[in-house]
């Protein structure tokens, strides 16, 4: 294989993971994200085996061990009522099933090791507080275009084999360089915070919850090594502002849950600033790849986060594009099989999350048979719903 260049637009989760798997190929890779400097962005994120036995592969296991909760379970509740409906078991359960661990973690915590681990690898070069506008396809390279490239960077080339697109559900690699449409409010807005628990709740940080209501949901597990609560409530709203977040009192989310189990309102009642957050999704009909140029994570397939899988996915994204590109080399024909390998996985990601937004807002009646099927569902049973997966590898998927 002969060593190429390789530009990545954003170091987020998904670009920090990309770059550290090409450098372990010998690549010569350039990570650029527009933010003077990579700060906390979101709250917890959840960390399925799937993407746990990617993060392995980087040799991250022990670090994510030291940071990270393995809940043992996700107890599923009535958010009406606070009735128990199902419990999806994990901890050393899961483990022991799929070869690899359930983690939650803050996504700080993750950036940060990701970011330690890149900051660690000599073929990684990081360009912070540097924008990639758009970029021009010449051939089977690519050159790059902002104001930082414009009298050229000193050590950055001019022309790369590779561009990765990992600039998130508004990147602009995939508006202004593939043409593709910019991301669409879905209806559904996202509050998120962390708390630290009173004794009244601290048994909520040895596992998962998710709440279920009409056209909300309610999400809360442990962050932070077990010491804070992150929570996520969900709700049905539109967006009016330019921003896609800002914070918001307590009092602004409490209005959406007021009729709530006071069991479920103790969460939220608990944190005393939120952030509201529009969650977005982006037409992941069009190519994600155009020549020398692809796009993972968000920005090519960002979803609704109702199957607790969008940092697993490109996560996942990822390990196959360094895969093809082993493959392939650094060519477009690499990009067009790791589009071809991910689009049937992620076209059943995305099935899967309008059925749980189906099952997960349902009201008066059909809650009530829905809440029958749960409780009359075994543990395990529950567990095998998801082994399509967890059970996942890069080695699935071949092309």
């Amino acid at each position: 294989m002969i060593p190429r260049n390789i530009a990545i637009a954003g170091a987020g989760i998904a670009g920090l993971t990309a770059a550290l798997y090409l450098a372990r190929k010998g690549h010569s890779v350039f990570l650029f994200d527009a933010a003077p400097e990579l700060s906390e962005v979101g709250a917890g994120i959840q960390l399925s085996p799937n993407a746990m036995r990617c993060l392995q592969a980087l040799g991250l296991g022990p670090a994510l061990m030291a940071r990270a909760v393995s809940p043992s379970s996700v107890n599923i509740r009535s958010g009406q009522d606070g009735s128990q409906l199902a419990t999806v078991p994990l901890g050393r359960i899961a483990e022991d099933r799929y070869g690899a661990p359930y983690y939650v973690i803050h996504r700080a915590d993750l950036q940060q090791l990701l970011l330690e681990a890149v900051q660690n690898t000599p073929e990684v070069t990081l360009r912070l507080d540097t924008k990639i506008d758009n970029a021009e396809i010449s051939g089977d390279t690519v050159k790059l275009n902002g104001a930082a490239f414009a009298s050229g960077i000193d050590g950055v080339p001019e022309l790369f084999d590779l561009l990765i697109g990992a600039d998130g559900v508004r990147s602009s690699i995939r508006q202004n360089t593939l043409g593709g449409a910019p991301a669409k409010h879905t209806g559904f807005v996202a509050y998120r915070a962390t708390a630290e628990p009173p004794f009244n709740l601290e048994h909520l940080l040895s596992t998962s919850g998710l709440w279920l209501a009409r056209n909300a949901h309610l999400v809360q597990y442990p962050v932070k090594n077990g010491k804070l609560l992150n929570i996520v409530a969900i709700t049905k709203e539109s967006w009016e502002e330019d921003t896609w977040s800002h914070p918001v009192g307590r009092d602004e989310v409490r209005k959406h849950f007021r009729n709530w189990t006071p069991e479920a309102l103790r969460l939220v009642y608990l944190p005393e600033t939120w952030t509201r957050w529009s969650l977005c999704e982006v037409d992941t009909r069009p190519a994600w790849t155009q020549g020398p140029v692809t796009l993972i994570g968000d920005a090519a397939h960002a979803i609704l986060p109702f199957s607790a899988q969008g940092a697993a996915m490109a996560i996942e994204d990822a390990a196959v594009l360094s895969k093809m590109v082993d493959k392939h080399g650094a060519t477009p024909q690499a990009l067009q099989a790791y589009e071809a390998a991910r689009r049937p996985r992620i076209q059943k990601m995305s099935k899967l999350v309008k059925w749980n937004d189906w099952v997960y807002h349902m009201g008066f009646p059909l809650r009530i048979p829905r809440d029958i099927v749960m409780r009359s569902s075994t543990p395990s049973q529950l567990l095998d719903r998801l082994n399509w997966i967890y059970e996942w590898s890069p080695e699935d998927e071949d092309i």
